[in-house]
């Protein structure tokens, strides 16, 4: 429900008042889609283009005096149809099981107290507390935030979390990645942005398949050269002289046995078996003939980050004044070792500490299947980076900037000074000039890594607009691609020579080096890419 003005009390409502709302307006939930009809759907499987030839043929059969012809026929028919409902209905039910894109709980301030509630009950006006690794679960109006990222790619597809201001909106089914904030619920249930996206893909009407269109026309040749075969044998048995009865039961036999019984059940076998496989690599298959579409595709556009990539953002190289370190390690697990020249060790200590503090709330926690980040990778590889160099937890800011679009930085205050790091081109003009900085920034970009500016001023001063900045290096992060992204896109060159691009972004820091960077990454990718922003243009 759209509240028709937002509460603007933060303490909250009374637990009366949400209980009034929640009568008026209904649980926060996602409407629940109209469901087929399982006797529908049985009968739709019995009924088709094919299914009707077949029956057809059954009743010929019957009447030329074939029954056991007749009989065979439509067991073919109804256990086709029964298997392809079953593998159909089960895939249904297993959709249904993932259905829930909302989070069971939330925190929300009721009578001034923060509480934790169920999600179904929150109601316009309330007042949720949002912190890092939550789920949003109504839409909202931040009233607070601070250093809040959210990640929107489950409404937009953009894997780049956004940095809403006080006065902008959270929708539900998106989460917060790093920082905190404070939201009046403005919209909940069917009346979410959320809800009217699942809206308009529930009313797309479903276009047949390849498989379905061809189908279709191999039943009306079949048909056409069967009905036109019996009755050329009809003629010429009366032409021989026999009765028109007779010449009748042999044009309808000639004509049954033209039908190709047996190619039904060797579709849908077929296409079942196809499923199967695709359930075993954790793809869910609703629509048997979704599987031939597969292998209909000519083309394939594709993301590059967590697609062909594994999402795990790692430094992998460093850069100093006093010269560059390789850093060994795996993925977000904070175990690595940092190697080059004794000075170039500790002076990529010292950049990893000030990159480390300005994301404070950036961290790996280590769960049962490994290593998870908290926040935005780039972030966290950063603070993994400082743990692999031996750095300790970074004391809490004094002042923060975070990183915003327009900056192309971030940077914070502390006892320690003021720390900034963000894209290169931001970042160098605030320093003194530095001798090789613009070499290694090429060299990087070349190596196909992303690269970050890291810089520092011993006064906690935030107007670092004005210069007077030492630079204390680069950082190379990289994305590593997935084990088998070699060998699927092989696999997809050789299958009818499908053809396939990349389509970036201008990336977090709209570093000019994305669009070489982002090439030697992915094994079997040609050096060309587009996508949107300054530096790649669509063609």
């Amino acid at each position: 429900m759209t509240g028709p003005a937002v509460v603007r009390d933060r303490a909250g409502l009374t637990a009366a008042e949400a209980a009034a709302a929640l009568r008026r307006d209904g649980p926060n939930t996602l409407p629940a889609t109209k469901q087929r009809n399982p006797l529908l759907t049985l009968a739709g499987q019995m009924v088709h283009f094919f299914a009707l030839m077949l029956w057809a043929a059954a009743g010929l059969a019957l009447v030329a005096g074939m029954p056991a012809l007749a009989i065979a026929i439509a067991v073919v028919v109804v256990l086709n149809g029964a298997f392809s409902f079953a593998q159909e209905y089960r895939a249904d039910r297993a959709a249904e099981r993932l259905r829930d894109l909302l989070p069971v709980r939330a925190t929300v301030r009721r009578d001034g107290h923060a509480i934790v509630v169920n999600a179904a009950e929150l109601v316009v006006g309330d007042v949720v507390l949002l912190e890092a690794g939550d789920r949003v679960c109504a839409d909202g109006e931040l009233a607070e935030c601070g250093a809040l990222s959210v990640d929107e790619s489950m409404l937009t597809g953009e894997s780049r979390p956004v940095r809403p201001e006080v006065g902008g909106s959270v929708f539900a089914g998106t989460y917060v990645t790093e920082g905190h904030g404070v939201a009046i619920v403005t919209a909940t249930g069917a009346r979410s942005r959320l809800a009217g996206i699942s809206a308009v893909t529930a009313s797309a009407v479903r276009p047949k398949s390849p498989l379905a269109t061809q189908l279709h026309r191999v039943v009306r040749i079949v048909a056409l050269i069967a009905v036109a075969v019996g009755c050329v044998f009809f003629a010429a048995a009366l032409g021989l002289g026999r009765a028109g009865t007779e010449s009748f039961l042999l044009a309808i036999g000639v004509t049954v046995a033209l039908v190709p019984e047996g190619l039904l059940p060797t579709v849908t076998l077929s296409l079942a078996r196809a499923a199967q496989k695709m359930a075993g690599r954790h793809a869910l298959v609703r629509q048997l003939e979704s599987v031939e579409t597969l292998g209909a595709t000519t083309f394939i556009c594709t993301d590059k980050t967590g697609t062909l990539t594994r999402n795990e953002m790692s430094v992998v190289r460093v850069w100093t004044p006093s010269g560059t370190v390789e850093v060994d390690g795996t993925g977000y697990r904070p175990v690595g070792e940092l190697t080059g020249a004794p000075a170039a060790v500790r002076a990529a200590a010292k950049l990893a500490d000030s990159a480390a503090r300005c994301s404070p709330d950036a961290r790996a926690v280590e769960e049962a299947n490994g290593w998870r980040p908290v926040g935005d990778p780039m972030e966290v590889a950063l603070h993994v980076l400082a743990a692999r160099a031996g750095v300790g937890v970074p004391p809490p800011p004094v002042l923060r900037r975070p990183f915003d679009p327009r900056r192309r930085r971030s940077s914070v205050a502390d006892d320690g000074g003021l720390h900034v790091s963000g894209a290169p081109d931001t970042v160098l003009p605030l320093c003194g000039e530095v001798s090789g900085a613009d070499e290694a920034i090429a060299a990087f970009s070349r190596a196909g890594l992303r690269v970050l500016a890291v810089a520092h001023h011993a006064e906690p001063s935030t107007k670092e607009e004005e210069g007077g900045l030492t630079l204390l290096g680069l950082v190379g992060l990289e994305d590593p691609p997935r084990p088998d992204v070699g060998a699927a896109i092989a696999s997809c060159r050789r299958a009818r020579g499908a053809a396939g691009e990349r389509v970036l972004g201008p990336g977090r820091y709209g570093h000019g080096s994305r669009r070489n960077a982002s090439a030697p990454e992915i094994p079997g990718w040609g050096r060309k890419s587009f996508g949107r922003g300054p530096y790649d243009a669509i063609p």
